[in-house]
């Protein structure tokens, strides 16, 4: 990356801004974070990991891209940085408002491949044996280190994996097509990762809008506002590739830097400490009216995430994270909520250990009485942490692991753990237990665009997880059959479907009564880690976060890192 000098409009001086060299001097507070240009450039394309002045770890994350035009005012006093350059900076005073845009813009180049396995970073000989295994069977193969060796409080946290990833496309949409054919004839990982081929270019030009003043960028155009103040971003994108998509004005705390995407627009960036980041996190992934314990778990279970995620996501762009459900949902300090900034503030630094590292605190909304085992739902090595529990109290007549026989899954269904934790509220919102119908067209429309069976006339489950989750299913037709892989892959391709667990009946005699597939099933999303269900559960019962998250990661410790 190329860094220039910056361009001043000769009005300047009108709007009472300071230009200075080296160190800022005068009244106003120093900026939120002291980074030197050296740590700002290492937050961009890289898994490297900087720390603030009280040793917390910071984190880079992306609030919205795509734009091609961005506005914000700061809250108090701000200081600007072209290119991030500590040799030269621009004051602008409480309130000044900027729009932002990208003038000789050059879009980035990137090459998509399909994952079909994680492993820890140690396992440097299973990763060969399997790069070797998908070459000999005609792919293009490469071994990606994902994650990160973070030195914190004198001690090491290593959230390092390997991923030997297959078959690069140029766009998504093809790997994404590719991972799903793969995914219909074996189990893999099918995630999609970036690697940037060539980075992208431009200058980003703010303009003062009262004025016109201008501050000129190449490529990178850092924001930092005075201790304790906010910048404001107006018309943020949340919700994309959701169901209720919508834009918001919202408020940052930290430091923020514009950057361009690979699609030569700009990207907003919010670089805080992890607990300042928990803060506008926790309140999206868990209601801020759950008991004090819970919240206290989520808090706990998401620093966890934060950490694990470092490294893993976002390869080819400017930041670490992003601030939707494919990183965490993070709405900044706008989002903010009074009961869960005080979970996160009464837990500051904790994480969770086991024999292994840092314990991956993966969670999701309702087990339905069972969680999943890790490696089941997202393969590599087993996880003794991540293994899958029974989502109730000792003694609780509900065997381990569920099925995997239908019979047994379908009792499990009908008749649930006694005193399950996540039953409370998870009959409430109906996701503990759940019935929905499917037509036969609309099944039968889904496979056939996978592979041509036919009209669909059974549907088989041939593997299971430990929560009795559907993992891979067959689907045979008049004229055919197809295998699907994958718990998701069969919960979408079945018209999202809450969960994988599940049995069905159909309804309807094949060529000549229309078809009805009638689904019975309890709980939602993948069920590995901590159930949040559970833990509100938990804590109504006035169990502490230290025994609702030895319930669903046993084995693990908590220690403070920071």
């Amino acid at each position: 990356m190329s860094f220039r000098s910056f361009l001043l409009s000769s009005t300047l001086s009108c709007l009472a801004f300071a230009l200075a060299a080296g160190p800022a001097t005068g009244r106003s507070k120093a900026p939120a974070l002291e980074m030197s240009r050296k740590d700002r450039l290492a937050v961009l394309y890289s898994n490297q990991v900087i720390f603030d002045r009280s040793g917390e770890p910071l984190v880079s994350v992306r609030v919205t891209e795509g734009q091609a035009q961005v506005r914000f005012r700061s809250g108090g006093p701000l200081t600007m940085l072209p290119a991030a350059d500590d040799g030269a900076r621009v004051r602008a005073p409480a309130g000044t408002g900027w729009t932002v845009t990208v003038e000789d813009a050059r879009r980035g180049r990137e090459q998509f491949w399909v994952v079909v396995e994680r492993l820890p970073a140690g396992e440097l000989a299973a990763a060969a044996a399997s790069r070797k295994r998908w070459q000999d069977e005609g792919h293009k193969v490469a071994v990606f280190e994902g994650g990160a060796l973070i030195g914190i409080a004198g001690r090491t946290l290593d959230t390092r994996s390997l991923s030997i990833v297959v078959d690069p496309k140029p766009t998504r949409a093809e790997a994404e097509a590719a991972a799903e054919a793969l995914e219909a004839k074996v189990s893999i990982l099918g995630e999609v990762v970036a690697e940037s081929v060539e980075r992208p270019g431009g200058w980003i030009v703010a303009r003062e809008d009262k004025s016109g003043v201008e501050v000129r960028a190449r490529d990178l155009l850092w924001l930092s506002p005075a201790e304790g103040q906010t910048i404001n971003v107006a018309d943020v994108e949340f919700g994309r590739g959701t169901a209720r998509p919508g834009k918001a004005d919202r408020r940052y705390a930290g430091d923020l830097y514009l950057a361009l995407g690979n699609d030569g627009l700009l990207a907003v960036v919010n670089v805080a400490s992890a607990e300042t980041l928990l803060e506008g996190t926790v309140p999206s992934e868990i209601p801020a009216s759950s008991p004090e314990a819970a919240l206290e778990a989520q808090a706990i279970a998401a620093r966890g995430q934060l950490l694990a995620k470092v490294g893993t996501r976002h390869r080819s762009d400017p930041y670490l994270l992003c601030a939707d459900t494919h990183c965490q949902v993070y709405g900044g300090e706008t989002k903010a909520h009074a009961r869960t900034t005080a979970a996160v503030r009464a837990t500051r630094g904790l994480l969770l250990f086991d024999d292994r590292g840092l314990v991956d605190t993966v969670y999701s909304s309702n087990c339905g009485g069972h969680s999943e085992a890790f490696q089941r739902m997202w393969g590599g090595t087993r996880n003794p942490t991540l293994e899958g529990v029974v989502d109730a109290p000792p003694g609780a007549a509900t065997p381990s692991p569920v099925g995997p026989d239908e019979a047994a899954v379908a009792h499990h269904i009908d008749h649930p753990p006694t005193g399950a934790y996540c039953a409370v509220t998870g009959r409430e919102r109906g996701v503990f237990r759940w019935r929905v119908t499917r037509t036969g067209a609309e099944v039968d429309a889904a496979v056939n665009r996978l592979h041509a069976v036919g009209e669909v006339h059974s549907l088989r489950v041939v593997e299971r997880g430990r929560s009795g989750r559907a993992l891979a299913v067959e689907y045979v037709g008049t004229t055919g059959r197809h295998t699907v892989t994958g718990e998701y892959a069969n919960r979408k391709l079945l018209g999202h479907l809450k969960s994988g667990l599940w049995v069905v009946e159909r309804d309807g005699v094949p060529g000549r009564a229309p078809a009805t597939w009638t689904f019975r099933g309890g709980g939602f999303g993948h069920g590995v880690g901590m159930c949040q269900h559970g833990a509100i559960g938990q804590a109504l019962e006035r169990r502490p976060h230290a025994e609702i998250l030895r319930t669903y990661y046993p084995g693990s410790r908590l220690e403070k890192a920071w």
